[in-house]
C-alpha cells in the first residue's frame, strides 16, 4: 500500500466595508488534511478539518480501500523542496486601522460615491508528503481587495468595481487607482471606432475547460482534433503557472505532489496548441504528461482543474503596446462562449484608454469576437494595466466588434 498526505492551513483577516465605513471584522483560521491510500489500482480517501492524527487518518483510508474506487498510483519523485512566496503583506495588528484609513480617504476624495464590500489579507501554508519520501512545502500571503463603488445619485446597487490581488499593501497606490477610475467618471465620451478593445484576461477562463484532457480526448470542445497545430498568433502563450512568486498564494505543486519544470506547463506555446490539462488519472489514461493541475476537496478523490491557467504578457507596457487610444472594459455582466468559439460580453462600464490613462466613460454596449480571431488575426498583444497599476490586472488587446 502506498500513501500520501496533503495539508492546507490558512489564516485570514477580513474586513467588511459598508457605505464608507468598516462595519465588521472576521478573523479565521482553517486547517484541512487529506490522506490518500493506494493499492492495486484503487484509492481511498480520509480527510479532516482542524487538528487531527495523521496515522489515524491513514488507517481510516486503508480500511476504505475495499470500496474499490479505481485510481492509478503514479509515484511522486522523492524530492524535498520548500519555497516562500510573497508576504507578509501587512502587520496583522495594523490591518484594520489601515483599512479604516483607506476607506476614510476614499470617501473624502470622492464625496459623490460610496464604497462597500471586502478587503482581505490571508496567509497560507501548503504541504505534501508521501510514503516514497516526497516532502514539499509552500508558504505565502496576499491581499485581495474588492470594492463595490456606487454613485450617490445612481439608482443602481453598484456602478463599478475596483479589484486587486497583491503581495504588499499600499494605501497611496490603491487611492491612485480608484482616483483614475472616478476622476473621469463624469466625463461622457462617444465610442471610438477602429481602436483595440482591452479585455480582462478572465476570458482565458472561457477556453481553459476546453484544454482539459478528458474533454479533448472524448472529442468534445472547441479545440477537438487540433493538438500540436498552430491555432493562434505566434505571440500567444498560455500555461499552467505555478511559479512561487505568483500573487495568488498558489503552491508550486498540486494536491498530488506534481511539480513542473520551471514551475510552468505550456498549453499553448507560440500559438501552437501544445498541451492538455491533466491529473495523474487522465495523464495515465491517455499517455499524456502531467500538467500539475490536480485539485481536490479534503475528503474527495483528485480531479483535474484550471487553477493557474494564465496568458503570458507580450509587452512590458500597455502604453507602448497600444500607442494611442483603446476601449478599456471595466465591468461586464457575465458573458458566454458558443461551441464554435464566439464570445459575447455585455459591457456595463467602459472607458477610453489613451496614452497610459483613462480619459472618460462610454455608453453601455456589447463586445462580440471569436476566440480564434481574438487570439489570432485580431490579436494585438497582452500587457499589465498601467492605468491601474496596483490592480496588477492583465489585459488582452484585440480588435473586436462593438454592438451599440
Amino acid at each position: 500500500m502506498e500513501h500520501e498526505k496533503y495539508v492546507v492551513a490558512s489564516q485570514s483577516l477580513s474586513v467588511t466595508v459598508t457605505d464608507n465605513a468598516v462595519s465588521s471584522v472576521r478573523d479565521s483560521e482553517d486547517l484541512k488534511t487529506v490522506v490518500r491510500a493506494y493499492d492495486g489500482g484503487k484509492v481511498a480517501v480520509a480527510g479532516a478539518v482542524g487538528d487531527c492524527n495523521g496515522y489515524a487518518l491513514l488507517d481510516k483510508a486503508a480500511q476504505k480501500l475495499s470500496k474499490g474506487i479505481p485510481y492509478p498510483y503514479v509515484p511522486t519523485p522523492a524530492q524535498q523542496r520548500s519555497e516562500r512566496g510573497a508576504g507578509p503583506v501587512i502587520d496583522r495588528a495594523g490591518f484594520v486601522p489601515a483599512c479604516k484609513s483607506l476607506v476614510e480617504r476614499l470617501a473624502r476624495s470622492h464625496p459623490g460615491f460610496t464604497f462597500s464590500n471586502k478587503i482581505n489579507v490571508q496567509s497560507r501554508l501548503y504541504s505534501y508528503s508521501s510514503g516514497s519520501g516526497a516532502a514539499l512545502n509552500y508558504r505565502a500571503s496576499n491581499l485581495t481587495l474588492a470594492l463595490g463603488i456606487k454613485a450617490k445619485n445612481s439608482a443602481n446597487i453598484m456602478d463599478l468595481m475596483y479589484c486587486a490581488e497583491q503581495s504588499e499593501y499600499s494605501e497611496d497606490a490603491i487611492a491612485a487607482d480608484v482616483g483614475a477610475l472616478l476622476n473621469v467618471y463624469g466625463n461622457a465620451l462617444d465610442v471610438p471606432r477602429d481602436v483595440p478593445v482591452l479585455l480582462p484576461d478572465e476570458v482565458i477562463g472561457m477556453i481553459a475547460p476546453h484544454l482539459m484532457a478528458e474533454k479533448y480526448m472524448s472529442g468534445a470542445g472547441i479545440f477537438r482534433g487540433s493538438l500540436s497545430r498552430q491555432l493562434f498568433d505566434r505571440r500567444v502563450t498560455v500555461a499552467v503557472d505555478r511559479r512561487p512568486s505568483n500573487k495568488a498564494c498558489r503552491p508550486f505543486f498540486d494536491c498530488e505532489g506534481t511539480t513542473l519544470h520551471g514551475d510552468r506547463f505550456p498549453l499553448i506555446s507560440g500559438g501552437v496548441f501544445s498541451g492538455l490539462i491533466t491529473d495523474k488519472r487522465s495523464a495515465q489514461k491517455y499517455s499524456l504528461p502531467l500538467s500539475g493541475s490536480a485539485g481536490a476537496d479534503y475528503d474527495a478523490v483528485p480531479h483535474a482543474g484550471c487553477e493557474g491557467v494564465a496568458i503570458d504578457v507580450t509587452h512590458n507596457s500597455l502604453k507602448k503596446l497600444i500607442g494611442g487610444r483603446a476601449i478599456y472594459i471595466a465591468l461586464t455582466s457575465g458573458g458566454d462562449m458558443t461551441s464554435s468559439g464566439d464570445v459575447n460580453l455585455p459591457v456595463l462600464l467602459a472607458y477610453v484608454y489613451e496614452d497610459g490613462r483613462l480619459s472618460g466613460v462610454l455608453p453601455q454596449f456589447s463586445v462580440s469576437v471569436n476566440i480564434f480571431d481574438m487570439l489570432g488575426n485580431d490579436f494585438v498583444g497582452v500587457a499589465k494595466n498601467d492605468a491601474l497599476p496596483y490592480s496588477d490586472q492583465t489585459l488582452i488587446a484585440a480588435r473586436c466588434r462593438i454592438n451599440l
